[in-house]
C-alpha cells in the first residue's frame, strides 16, 4: 500500500499573523531590555527569526509505503523492529497514522493519510506487523498546528 502525502499541515499566513509574531517578540525584547538581560534578547531574536522561517516553509510531498520490512516515508525506512505500535487518528478534515518509535528523540511519527487510502485496509496491513495502541499527538504539537504551524 502506498500514497502521497504532505509532510505536515500547512495554513496560509496573513501579514497580520506575521505582524502579531513580531509584535509579541518585540514586547518580550522590550521587557528583557528593561531587565538588562542581553543573552535572553539574543535568544529571543534567534528564536523569532527561526520561528518565522519555519512558519513560511511550505510542506513537501512525501511518498509513503507500507512494506513487509517496515514503513517507508520519503527516503526514510522505519523497520517494524524499531516501532512499538500504531494508531489511526481521524480528525474532521484529515486522517493521520501515528507510529510509536523506540527512539528517544522521535517517540511519535506522524504521517498524513491521503483521502484515497482505505483506512480499514491500512489498519489490517499494519496489524500483521504491529500492535494497535491508543496513541495521541502531544499537546504542544496540536497547539502549534492550531496557531498555524
Amino acid at each position: 500500500m502506498e500514497w502521497e502525502a504532505l509532510e505536515h499541515s500547512y495554513t496560509e499566513k496573513t501579514n497580520d499573523w506575521y505582524a502579531s509574531v513580531i509584535l509579541i517578540s518585540g514586547s518580550l525584547i522590550a521587557v528583557e531590555l528593561l531587565l538588562s538581560n542581553f543573552l535572553l534578547i539574543t535568544l529571543t531574536l534567534i528564536a523569532t527569526f527561526s520561528f518565522l522561517l519555519m512558519a513560511a516553509r511550505r510542506p513537501s510531498m512525501m511518498h509513503v509505503q507500507i512494506r513487509k520490512n517496515g514503513v517507508r516515508v520519503g527516503e526514510t525506512l522505519y523497520p517494524y523492529q524499531m516501532l512499538d505500535g500504531f494508531s489511526v487518528i481521524e480528525y474532521t478534515p484529515e486522517r493521520r497514522l501515528l507510529l510509536e518509535s523506540t527512539r528517544t528523540f522521535v517517540p511519535l511519527i506522524v504521517i498524513h493519510i491521503a483521502d484515497e487510502v482505505d483506512v480499514e485496509e491500512l489498519h489490517d496491513q499494519l496489524a500483521h506487523y504491529l500492535p494497535e495502541k491508543e496513541l495521541h499527538e502531544s499537546v504542544p504539537q496540536l497547539l502549534m498546528e492550531r496557531l498555524g504551524f
